[in-house]
């Protein structure tokens, strides 16, 4: 006879299980309600503030612990059906914006900043280097890229791995010269480095000088070019919507390698670097290839970025690459939380679609965009997304390492 405890617990468990997957199809589901909304409305509009609703709405389940802990535990358990279930949801987007190619460019653009935002995150976040000049990195894949598919007809995928390289190499050069700067001084070399680069792009003949470089080719995949509108079950999708793909399937694969280094050997050595360099030097951790490591692998994100975005814009200048971009990559990780990669993904999103879905007040907008900067500063100081304690199971640390 069955045992009535067994089938009680196997019941109890099973019950369990439908409640995480509900719990987390109702939750993303509200969360990208909330999105497509936010991001589909014009001017003073009320859905621009329905994506308000969930953040006001984390803040008052805090007073709830048991509903936010079982939110918290259904997409702890059931992790794979998350990421899942959400890449289903991102899948669809082109198909609801199929006729509004603006709001596609921004989502393209927020696929973008994430990419370019995980690769600064292991320098800032993991790392603790204030590198300013993340933008130079960004535009080595750029022109990479745009220089050898314009003058000597590569392909768009020979293009991406020579920036992919082109980079690694510009960083691993950065990155040799700045050894023996810290903190501070750090910042300040990696600022000179940044002026340095926007100024030879913008006077070098090979670089196009201020005019930059125009008629980029798009991407193709055999005799399909990615100028062309994409049809899927007999839905009629904008040319954009080749790119969102690309920079979805790019994006996904950089949080996932970007996931891998953080649970591994070299993302603990970053950190130890981070906290003391001085007592990770005496546990026999070798600094400057950390830091190296750090600097090159960083430098791969902005590169792939700046390959997909020569190749998606078609025309790129040195006012792509500015110093100021570099300051709103830094803003984009200290907001969404320092080495948290699902912070840095939320934050990538919000400091692309709030500044556009904002332009409505013209001139003022950038006021409100340093408004909910400071505001996140003084009320969030760790961040959306604060950084969590690292748990290791020794036993399976190999499987979790690279």
């Amino acid at each position: 006879m069955d045992n009535p405890n067994t089938r009680s617990n196997y019941s109890h468990r099973l019950y369990k299980k439908i409640g995480y997957f509900l719990t987390i199809i109702v939750t993303e589901v509200i969360i990208f309600y909330m999105f497509i909304n936010f991001l589909s409305s014009e001017g003073i509009d009320y859905r621009l503030f329905l994506f308000v609703l969930p953040i006001i709405a984390f803040f008052v389940l805090q007073r709830y612990q048991k509903i936010t802990n079982f939110v918290k535990e259904a997409h702890s358990q059931c992790n794979s059906f998350s990421i899942i279930f959400m890449i289903l949801l991102l899948i669809f987007i082109p198909f609801l914006f199929k006729d509004n190619s603006y709001l596609l460019h921004i989502c393209i653009m927020s696929g973008l900043y994430l990419i370019m935002a995980l690769g600064l995150n292991i320098q800032l976040g993991s790392t603790g280097m204030v590198n300013f000049a993340f933008a130079a990195f960004f535009g080595v894949g750029a022109y990479t890229s745009a220089l050898l598919t314009v003058n000597s007809h590569f392909s768009f995928w020979l293009g991406i791995l020579a920036a992919i390289i082109i980079s690694a190499l510009f960083g691993l050069l950065i990155g040799s010269l700045t050894l023996k700067s810290t903190g501070f001084y750090y910042a300040l070399v990696t600022m000179a480095f940044q002026i340095i680069f926007h100024l030879l792009v913008n006077n070098l003949r090979f670089t196009g000088g201020s005019g930059g470089i125009s008629n980029i080719p798009f991407p193709t995949i055999g005799k399909y070019s990615f100028s062309s509108s994409l049809n899927i079950f007999g839905i009629n999708l904008p040319y954009q919507a080749n790119y969102y793909y690309l920079v979805l399937a790019v994006a996904l694969f950089s949080l996932y390698l970007a996931k891998r280094l953080y649970n591994s050997r070299t993302g603990l050595v970053w950190n130890a670097i981070r906290e003391d360099e001085i007592a990770a030097k005496c546990q026999g951790i070798s600094v400057n290839k950390g830091k190296l490591e750090a600097s090159a692998i960083g430098a791969i994100f902005g590169g792939m970025a700046g390959s997909i975005y020569a190749h998606y814009i078609s025309f790129i200048s040195p006012e792509s690459f500015t110093f100021h971009f570099s300051v709103v990559l830094i803003c984009i990780v200290i907001l969404g939380g320092l080495d948290n990669i699902l912070g840095v993904a939320i934050g990538a999103v919000l400091l692309t679609v709030i500044p556009e879905k904002i332009r409505f007040f013209a001139e003022a907008r950038m006021l409100f965009y340093g408004i909910i900067i400071i505001a996140v500063l003084i009320f969030k100081p760790q961040g959306l997304v604060p950084e969590r304690i690292r748990k290791y199971n020794f036993l399976n640390f190999k499987k979790d390492s690279i």
